[in-house]
């Protein structure tokens, strides 16, 4: 299933994300880091005319999230095996409805907090790539990183 779901960015080009799905869909959603693919799997079987796209660079996650798509037969999901910045820096302009970011890594550590997805440069690429009204979901159940994505979230000019 992987090299038919498997997304490859387009040398030198935008992508486009509709474009991505055999079937026409209603709006493309965006998962970053999507783990095993329990709420990837459970968006796109109740959310059948919503394309998915799930950014994950886990093998097992997404060996997973292959086997949970092929016994639901989901087709409206589409995978990036890599960064998700790159992903994002290729999306074009309001061109994703929603976007999930659950539970990503904290890196508690004060040196590796340069890691943390949750940052004014993904915000910057987040704010291109979503609708006007596109909804941004995070979760943390680190505390640390709770106000840290408060701290960020909250005060970007994009987002309300």
């Amino acid at each position: 299933m992987l090299p038919r779901l498997r997304l490859e960015l387009p040398a030198g080009g935008a992508l486009n994300p509709r474009a991505l799905f055999a079937d026409p869909v209603d709006a493309v959603w965006l998962e970053i880091g999507f783990g095993a693919g329990e709420h990837l799997a459970a968006q796109a079987a109740a959310n059948p005319r919503i394309g998915l796209i799930g950014c994950e660079v886990f093998e097992n996650g997404v060996v997973k999230l292959l086997a949970e798509l092929q016994r639901r037969a989901l087709g409206n999901v589409r995978l990036f095996i890599d960064d998700a910045r790159l992903l994002l820096a290729a999306l074009p302009e309001a061109s994703i409805a929603r976007t999930f970011i659950l539970f990503p890594d904290p890196w508690p550590k004060l040196r590796h907090h340069k890691r943390r997805i949750v940052s004014a440069a993904t915000l910057d690429a987040l704010a291109h790539a979503m609708s006007d009204g596109a909804e941004l979901r995070l979760a943390t159940d680190d505390a640390d990183y709770l106000r840290w994505m408060l701290e960020r979230a909250t005060v970007h000019p994009a987002f309300e």
